[in-house]
């Protein structure tokens, strides 16, 4: 299972990774194209199509956010028994409770476990992005005053409309499109599964010429993300009687490294972003050797 989810995840971003190096690619163009129309045609295609019961989501769901209150509650401690600044508690906060769901753990979660932990890691994905859109930007923005910001950003992604587009016509006025119309939505929405990974490449290698001095610093932080995350979905999953694929996807998306749009979200409003910008890419090499660990555990 290794070699069949781990190789081809390190072989498209390292192609990713090289084009970058040798040709400066345009990541606002990608990542628009990404956000705003791959993401939102897998995920309505996925709602629209999966054999999965709102009883087999809504664990994964509450699963998540447990997670992610543990870890909040806890960077809250850390930072009140250090005694960090408001931006250090928010560098940390932001580096331990985003996982890279969407480059990372959906290609992870397919190549691992076929359509079926697609559709699971979809689940995840919104959950992820929803909390990343509005949590992440208001701790990446506060001094700002960023309660507006994070709310304008959730209304402008089209995943949650699309999302709820699927739900509607499938849960409430049980449409299901012709093929002319669902084909193409669905190979638009698998294209996101290798221009994902291409892009997590791209950034990592603009990432690379920002990892100063800070490596020692973001320690810390990608433990907690790598090792201390999965472990907490994992009993959390035993808690709430949680088990088979559900419980192996969701316990992987919780092991993924740092999301991507930390960075982005950090450089765009002036909170630490060498430092953010490190934590990601350090995450992200480290993942390798510890996601393939993770996949081992899970699958026994």
């Amino acid at each position: 299972m290794i070699i069949t989810a781990i190789i081809p995840i390190i072989l498209t971003v390292g192609l990713g990774f090289v084009l970058e190096c040798r040709r400066s690619m345009d990541v606002r163009a990608l990542s628009s194209l990404a956000i705003y129309v791959l993401l939102p045609c897998l995920i309505f295609h996925s709602l629209l199509t999966t054999e999965l019961t709102l009883a087999e989501a809504l664990p994964i769901v509450f699963i998540l956010v447990l997670t992610t209150g543990t870890l909040w509650a806890l960077g809250k401690g850390v930072a009140r028994l250090r005694r960090l600044s408001r931006d250090e508690e928010s560098f940390f906060l932001l580096a331990t409770l985003f996982m890279n769901a969407g480059n990372m753990g959906m290609p992870v979660a397919l190549y691992a476990f076929g359509q079926r932990g697609l559709d699971l890691a979809v689940i995840c994905v919104l959950v992820a992005n929803l909390l990343m859109n509005t949590i992440a930007v208001y701790y990446s923005s506060r001094h700002r005053g960023g309660h507006r910001a994070a709310v304008r950003t959730v209304l402008s992604l089209p995943a949650i409309y699309a999302a709820t587009a699927a739900l509607v016509l499938r849960g409430i006025l049980h449409i299901s499109l012709p093929p002319f119309l669902l084909d193409p939505i669905q190979i638009l929405g698998m294209a996101i599964i290798p221009l994902a990974q291409l892009l997590l490449g791209i950034q990592l290698a603009k990432a690379r010429t920002r990892v100063s001095t800070h490596v020692a610093s973001v320690a810390a932080p990608n433990l907690v993300r790598l090792v201390l995350a999965p472990a907490l979905a994992y009993a959390y999953a035993l808690l709430l009687n949680v088990h088979g694929l559900a419980a192996q996807v969701v316990v992987l998306i919780c092991g993924m490294p740092t999301a991507i749009n930390i960075a982005i979200f950090t450089t765009e409003f002036g909170l630490q972003p060498r430092r953010a910008a490190t934590a990601v890419f350090t995450s992200t090499v480290a993942s390798f050797a510890t996601v393939s660990a993770l996949l081992l555990l899970i699958s026994e």
